[in-house]
Protein backbone atom coordinates (compact mmCIF):
# COMPACT_ATOMS: atom_id res chain seq x y z
CA UNK A 1 0.00 0.00 0.00
CA UNK A 2 2.84 2.31 0.76
CA UNK A 3 3.77 1.30 -2.58
CA UNK A 4 1.20 2.88 -3.95
CA UNK A 5 0.70 6.09 -2.01
CA UNK A 6 4.41 6.83 -3.01
CA UNK A 7 4.28 6.22 -6.97
CA UNK A 8 1.16 8.34 -6.96
CA UNK A 9 2.75 10.99 -5.03
CA UNK A 10 5.21 11.08 -7.56
CA UNK A 11 2.98 11.16 -10.20
CA UNK A 12 1.16 14.03 -8.72
CA UNK A 13 4.36 16.12 -8.05
CA UNK A 14 5.35 17.32 -11.62
CA UNK A 15 1.56 17.86 -12.45
CA UNK A 16 1.33 20.43 -9.37
CA UNK A 17 4.18 21.85 -10.21
CA UNK A 18 3.15 22.28 -13.73
CA UNK A 19 0.00 23.79 -12.56
CA UNK A 20 1.56 26.75 -11.46
CA UNK A 21 0.63 29.88 -13.69
CA UNK A 22 3.14 32.26 -15.14
CA UNK A 23 3.01 35.58 -13.86
CA UNK A 24 0.63 37.61 -15.88
CA UNK A 25 1.58 40.86 -17.14
CA UNK A 26 -0.54 43.65 -17.39
CA UNK A 27 -1.88 45.15 -20.84
CA UNK A 28 -1.54 48.43 -22.23
CA UNK A 29 -4.32 49.95 -20.93
CA UNK A 30 -5.95 54.07 -20.93
CA UNK A 31 -7.77 54.83 -17.94
CA UNK A 32 -9.30 57.80 -16.25
CA UNK A 33 -8.86 58.21 -12.70
CA UNK A 34 -11.23 60.22 -10.55
CA UNK A 35 -10.15 63.74 -11.26
CA UNK A 36 -10.46 63.12 -15.39
CA UNK A 37 -7.32 62.89 -15.85
CA UNK A 38 -5.78 59.64 -18.16
CA UNK A 39 -3.22 57.38 -16.96
CA UNK A 40 -1.28 54.38 -19.11
CA UNK A 41 1.06 51.95 -18.67
CA UNK A 42 3.89 54.51 -20.21
CA UNK A 43 3.69 56.07 -17.05
CA UNK A 44 5.57 53.37 -15.51
CA UNK A 45 9.12 53.11 -17.40
CA UNK A 46 10.70 55.11 -14.94
CA UNK A 47 9.89 53.47 -11.83
CA UNK A 48 11.42 50.85 -9.78
CA UNK A 49 7.83 49.53 -9.30
CA UNK A 50 3.98 49.92 -9.26
CA UNK A 51 1.66 49.27 -6.38
CA UNK A 52 -1.96 48.70 -7.37
CA UNK A 53 -4.18 49.01 -4.16
CA UNK A 54 -7.46 47.52 -5.83
CA UNK A 55 -10.19 49.83 -2.99
CA UNK A 56 -13.78 49.94 -2.42
CA UNK A 57 -16.02 53.23 -1.11
CA UNK A 58 -18.26 50.58 1.01
CA UNK A 59 -16.11 48.01 2.41
CA UNK A 60 -14.77 48.57 5.65
CA UNK A 61 -11.63 46.30 5.33
CA UNK A 62 -10.52 48.66 2.29
CA UNK A 63 -11.52 51.78 4.10
CA UNK A 64 -9.69 50.44 7.07
CA UNK A 65 -6.17 50.19 5.69
CA UNK A 66 -6.56 53.39 4.48
CA UNK A 67 -3.63 54.91 6.79
CA UNK A 68 -1.50 51.81 5.65
CA UNK A 69 -2.04 52.90 2.21
CA UNK A 70 -0.96 56.37 2.42
CA UNK A 71 1.99 54.96 4.81
CA UNK A 72 3.34 52.52 2.50
CA UNK A 73 2.65 55.46 -0.63
CA UNK A 74 4.71 58.36 1.23
CA UNK A 75 7.80 55.80 2.34
CA UNK A 76 8.28 54.02 -0.50
CA UNK A 77 7.28 56.84 -3.22
CA UNK A 78 10.57 58.62 -2.42
CA UNK A 79 11.95 55.70 -3.81
CA UNK A 80 10.83 55.46 -7.27
CA UNK A 81 7.82 53.57 -6.55
CA UNK A 82 4.65 54.55 -8.27
CA UNK A 83 1.31 54.43 -6.40
CA UNK A 84 -1.90 53.70 -7.60
CA UNK A 85 -5.83 53.28 -5.85
CA UNK A 86 -8.01 51.36 -8.82
CA UNK A 87 -11.74 51.40 -8.13
CA UNK A 88 -13.31 48.48 -10.39
CA UNK A 89 -17.30 49.03 -8.91
CA UNK A 90 -18.90 49.96 -11.76
CA UNK A 91 -21.69 51.67 -9.56
CA UNK A 92 -19.24 54.32 -8.00
CA UNK A 93 -18.93 57.35 -10.11
CA UNK A 94 -16.32 59.17 -10.72
CA UNK A 95 -17.15 62.14 -8.31
CA UNK A 96 -17.98 59.88 -5.47
CA UNK A 97 -14.50 58.30 -5.79
CA UNK A 98 -12.75 61.89 -5.52
CA UNK A 99 -14.86 62.60 -2.61
CA UNK A 100 -13.82 59.30 -0.80
CA UNK A 101 -10.13 59.84 -1.73
CA UNK A 102 -10.24 63.43 -0.45
CA UNK A 103 -12.04 61.71 2.77
CA UNK A 104 -9.66 58.87 3.68
CA UNK A 105 -6.66 61.52 2.42
CA UNK A 106 -5.58 58.82 -0.45
CA UNK A 107 -3.26 61.52 -2.08
CA UNK A 108 -2.18 58.71 -5.06
CA UNK A 109 -4.41 58.67 -8.56
CA UNK A 110 -7.78 56.13 -7.87
CA UNK A 111 -7.99 54.45 -11.33
CA UNK A 112 -11.60 54.20 -12.62
CA UNK A 113 -11.89 50.45 -14.06
CA UNK A 114 -15.92 49.90 -14.45
CA UNK A 115 -14.93 47.06 -16.67
CA UNK A 116 -12.58 45.81 -14.40
CA UNK A 117 -9.70 45.35 -16.84
CA UNK A 118 -6.74 45.78 -14.54
CA UNK A 119 -8.48 43.29 -11.83
CA UNK A 120 -8.88 40.95 -14.33
CA UNK A 121 -5.42 41.14 -15.89
CA UNK A 122 -4.28 40.86 -12.53
CA UNK A 123 -6.29 38.25 -11.20
CA UNK A 124 -7.71 40.04 -8.25
CA UNK A 125 -11.33 39.17 -6.34
CA UNK A 126 -11.25 41.44 -3.45
CA UNK A 127 -10.59 44.64 -1.98
CA UNK A 128 -8.26 45.30 -0.14
CA UNK A 129 -6.31 43.44 -2.76
CA UNK A 130 -2.62 44.97 -3.47
CA UNK A 131 -0.61 44.17 -6.71
CA UNK A 132 3.29 44.61 -7.24
CA UNK A 133 4.10 45.10 -11.09
CA UNK A 134 7.64 45.76 -12.64
CA UNK A 135 7.82 48.77 -14.79
CA UNK A 136 7.00 46.24 -18.02
CA UNK A 137 3.88 45.60 -16.16
CA UNK A 138 4.80 41.92 -15.02
CA UNK A 139 2.90 41.11 -11.55
CA UNK A 140 5.40 40.47 -8.78
CA UNK A 141 3.09 40.14 -6.16
CA UNK A 142 -0.70 39.84 -5.69
CA UNK A 143 -2.13 39.65 -2.53
CA UNK A 144 -3.09 40.81 1.01
CA UNK A 145 -1.17 43.66 2.58
CA UNK A 146 -0.38 42.11 5.78
CA UNK A 147 -1.53 39.40 7.92
CA UNK A 148 -3.91 42.09 10.16
CA UNK A 149 -7.00 40.35 8.89
CA UNK A 150 -6.93 36.87 9.88
CA UNK A 151 -8.98 33.42 7.84
CA UNK A 152 -11.97 33.57 9.88
CA UNK A 153 -12.37 37.63 9.90
CA UNK A 154 -10.99 38.53 13.08
CA UNK A 155 -9.15 42.00 13.17
CA UNK A 156 -5.36 41.96 15.15
CA UNK A 157 -4.68 45.55 16.59
CA UNK A 158 -1.47 45.27 14.71
CA UNK A 159 0.16 42.70 11.41
CA UNK A 160 2.85 39.90 12.38
CA UNK A 161 3.97 40.16 8.67
CA UNK A 162 3.76 43.02 6.51
CA UNK A 163 3.90 41.59 2.93
CA UNK A 164 3.29 44.36 1.00
CA UNK A 165 6.29 46.14 2.79
CA UNK A 166 8.72 43.30 2.85
CA UNK A 167 8.18 42.87 -0.98
CA UNK A 168 8.66 46.16 -1.60
CA UNK A 169 12.24 46.26 0.46
CA UNK A 170 13.20 43.29 -1.59
CA UNK A 171 11.93 44.77 -5.05
CA UNK A 172 14.12 47.84 -4.56
CA UNK A 173 17.10 46.34 -3.39
CA UNK A 174 16.48 44.30 -6.91
CA UNK A 175 15.16 41.03 -5.49
CA UNK A 176 12.97 38.99 -6.17
CA UNK A 177 9.93 38.71 -3.62
CA UNK A 178 10.29 35.68 -1.37
CA UNK A 179 6.64 35.15 -1.70
CA UNK A 180 4.56 36.01 -4.81
CA UNK A 181 0.76 35.56 -3.87
CA UNK A 182 -0.87 35.36 -0.42
CA UNK A 183 -4.56 35.44 0.15
CA UNK A 184 -6.61 38.87 0.72
CA UNK A 185 -9.54 38.59 2.53
CA UNK A 186 -12.21 41.50 2.05
CA UNK A 187 -15.05 42.28 0.19
CA UNK A 188 -16.10 40.61 -3.30
CA UNK A 189 -15.65 42.64 -6.62
CA UNK A 190 -19.56 43.15 -7.60
CA UNK A 191 -20.26 42.50 -11.56
CA UNK A 192 -17.74 44.28 -14.13
CA UNK A 193 -19.34 46.65 -16.44
CA UNK A 194 -20.96 45.10 -19.14
CA UNK A 195 -18.49 45.94 -22.67
CA UNK A 196 -20.23 48.62 -24.91
CA UNK A 197 -20.52 47.37 -28.44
Amino acid sequence: MRMVWTTALMTLLPLAAAAEPPSPTIPEFALADAQGQKHTRAEWKERKAVVLFFVATECPVSNGYAPEYTRLAKTFGEHGVAFYGVQSDPDVAAADQARHAKEYRLDFPILMDPRQTLARAAGVKVTPEAVVLAPDGKVLYRGRIDDRITEDGKRRDEPRVRDLQNVLEAVLVGKPPSVARTKAFGCPLPRPAPDEF
